[in-house]
């Protein structure tokens, strides 16, 4: 299935943008188009549990992520069930002077019906994930002032 590595260079503090990057509670605020509803089912200082009524690829899917965030540059979320189950998205943000580099390994796993779009899927959730991350960073752009 399609695992890919997606980097971008933004100008906004590190800091802010992992804040606002693993704020979940904030997610159908801040990403209304893509998450509709979040309901936290388990939390600890590091991991969080979340079933997520989440838009991607054109769909709509609840699923139950994990969430695991490592203080201050890493956040790993993987899917636990649902039509991904298995994938996962690895985050790092690396402070590059006032600027922040970000990495996002993804190795993301079809099921059912997406099975079938395999490779083809690859481009799409690039897509769909630049779009997210420029959302992100619009948001935290408009909240640094």
């Amino acid at each position: 299935m399609p695992k890919f590595e997606f980097v971008k260079i933004v100008n906004v503090d590190r800091d802010l943008i992992f804040e606002i990057s693993t704020n979940y509670e904030n997610f159908t605020k801040i990403l209304p188009n893509y998450f509709e509803k979040l309901e936290i089912v388990e939390k600890s200082e590091k991991n969080t549990k979340i079933y997520e009524t989440i838009n991607f690829l054109g769909r709509t899917a609840t699923v139950l992520t994990e969430h695991v965030v490592i203080k201050p540059d890493r956040h790993i979320v993987t899917m636990l069930d649902g039509p991904a189950k298995g994938s996962s998205f690895d985050e790092t943000y690396e402070k590059i002077g006032i600027k922040t580099k970000i990495t996002i390994k993804v190795d993301f796993i079809l099921h059912g019906s997406l099975k079938l779009l395999g490779i083809f899927a690859k481009g799409k959730i690039k897509t769909q994930m630049n779009n997210v991350m420029n959302e992100f960073v619009d948001y935290a752009k408009s909240n640094s002032n």
